[in-house]
């Protein structure tokens, strides 16, 4: 069974274990005075872990903070956010299980929507390709859609699903951890990446040397990022959250914790291009 498949199974397995009466995260959140937040250890600008305490950075867990932030002054109690270290292949088993209770930059798609409730979008990222040495970065997706090209991506993202659907004959090589993807390109195992525009950045700036070129290919392609929440009967905690979405996307204090995310990770802002919006 390949990974794809598995994650698939795991998450139809998870909807049907969801229990028809969830304890409230309001009121847990409300007794406890903590609200549980999701980092991934490496996956900058997105979320990397930066100290011993299970402290993230990254515009993820920055739009979790001001989330928590908001909440406390709603519910009129000091809130402490706490860590837990999640991966893209557990999270949705994670937020479940109460492990966690928020995870912001999850892309909606209709398995996670069974699973769990979607606040959101809270952002949008546009996707980029990188090429490793001795190909070429192609400026439109149908360009990609041969049998002779091969993408490294990470398993359970959601730029897999518009590769399968948009770019169907090209191959897809699903590995566990972005690290493994970038070496496959690297070692001539596999030919490009897919990230999202910031990620995509990051990775070219950090070895430049090591990679062809790197393009947005047209049509532009990119995936609404929302909270993820665990399904609950009381729906006060997603609803607050679905709320915070819709006043700071339009107004627009979302971009800045994203490109405070960029610059924690150390990446050239500048290096954006113009016209991209979040």
């Amino acid at each position: 069974m390949t990974h794809l498949k598995m994650t698939t199974a795991v998450i139809a397995f998870c909807t049907a274990a969801v229990p028809a009466a969830a304890e409230s995260i309001w009121e847990n959140i409300k007794s406890s005075g903590q609200v549980v937040c999701g980092g991934i250890q490496n996956y900058p600008p997105t979320s990397f872990h930066v100290g011993g305490d299970l402290e993230y950075a990254g515009y993820g867990p920055n739009v979790c903070r001001q989330i928590v932030a908001d909440l406390s002054e709603e519910m009129g109690q000091d809130l402490e956010v706490v860590w837990r270290e999640t991966t893209w292949q557990s999270v949705v088993l994670d937020l479940q299980a109460g492990r966690i209770d928020l995870f912001p930059g999850m892309t909606a798609t209709e398995e996670r929507k069974k699973a769990l409730d979607m606040a959101g979008p809270l952002y949008q990222m546009t996707n980029c390709v990188i090429a490793g040495t001795g190909k070429e970065a192609m400026p439109t997706w149908e360009e990609y859609n041969s049998g002779e090209t091969t993408f490294a991506m990470v398993t359970g993202t959601a730029q897999i699903a518009f590769l399968q659907s948009d770019v169907p004959e090209a191959n897809i090589m699903s590995l566990k951890e972005m690290g493994e993807t970038i070496m496959a390109v690297q070692a001539g195992r596999a030919d490009y990446l897919m990230q999202e525009l910031p990620i995509c950045l990051q990775t070219f700036a950090t070895a430049p040397d090591a990679f062809a070129s790197y393009t947005v290919p047209t049509p532009e392609n990119g995936s609404p990022s929302s909270a993820g929440i665990r399904m609950d009967d009381d729906g006060r905690f997603s609803d607050f959250v679905q709320a915070w979405a819709d006043k700071n996307r339009a107004e627009g204090t979302v971009a800045p914790l994203i490109i405070d995310g960029f610059e924690a990770a150390g990446m050239d802002v500048s290096a954006i291009p113009e016209g991209i919006q979040f």
